[in-house]
């Protein structure tokens, strides 16, 4: 345990400072994100995250290059699968379970409500609160399911649970509980703050999808390649130690 805290601080400070060792990198990142609503780019924004992941894994301290970007688009195409399948469950106990709110209000002339009230009731608590549950449970599951797609670079190898949750059992499921909480609070600290750039400033809503943005990827991307190499190769800390 002491052995994990020291490298928990490692992994952290590490991918904070990884994306800042070529910030010019960060910057077309963030062009690519700001065209992602044109769905192409999208997809490159999910490759670039794919190759960091893959760049990290490989022992290199050097962001990777924006290159082959059909393959980088392919891989981009890849995360979106597995996101999409692995979402998709909950994602519909949760919004049927929210559309039965509406079903009480939706009468038909003699006929009334659609719906028993009561009933919607018990479907919300139901439907949302398994989706919820499923969602959370997912959230924890995929860095490691995107990692193991990258490792073995099998789309398949994303849905093999298996194999993912032996990962887990490896660095430790109370270290990995610890790694993830790290992740979200960092992220959601982030995220918190640059919600008060947006809506007084302008200039926020371009800092934001330009910088903010593209380096929260880069530095998820990182600590995701160092948290699932943590057990499996030692040396490669020793190695990521390059970034001062």
């Amino acid at each position: 345990m002491l052995i994990f805290k020291y490298q928990l601080i490692h992994i952290t400070s590490n991918a904070l400072k990884y994306p800042l060792t070529d910030f010019k990198k960060v910057l077309i990142l963030g062009i690519i994100t700001i065209l992602s609503s044109l769905i192409i780019p999208g997809f490159l924004l999910l490759g670039y995250f794919f190759k960091t992941i893959k760049c990290s894994m490989e022992n290199t301290s050097e962001l990777p290059e924006f290159s082959q970007w059909t393959s980088m688009f392919v891989d981009g195409l890849k995360i979106f699968v597995v996101l999409f399948v692995y979402s998709f469950i909950p994602g519909i106990l949760i919004l049927v379970g929210m559309w039965s709110v509406l079903l009480p209000m939706l009468t038909v002339p003699g006929a009334g409500s659609l719906l028993n009230p009561s009933i919607s009731l018990e479907l919300v608590g139901g439907m949302v609160l398994i989706g919820l549950v499923l969602l959370v449970v997912i959230s924890f599951l995929i860095p490691v399911a995107l990692a193991n797609m990258v490792h073995h670079n099998k789309l398949s190898a994303a849905f093999r649970f298996k194999g993912i949750t032996g990962k887990i059992k490896e660095i430790g499921w109370v270290d990995y509980l610890i790694w993830y909480v790290i992740m979200l609070i960092i992220i959601g600290a982030v995220y918190y703050v640059s919600s008060f750039l947006i809506f007084p400033l302008f200039v926020g809503i371009i800092i934001v999808p330009l910088i903010i943005f593209p380096y929260l990827t880069i530095f998820f991307a990182r600590s995701v390649a160092l948290i699932y190499k943590f057990e499996a190769n030692h040396e490669y800390y020793r190695h990521s130690k390059q970034i001062k």
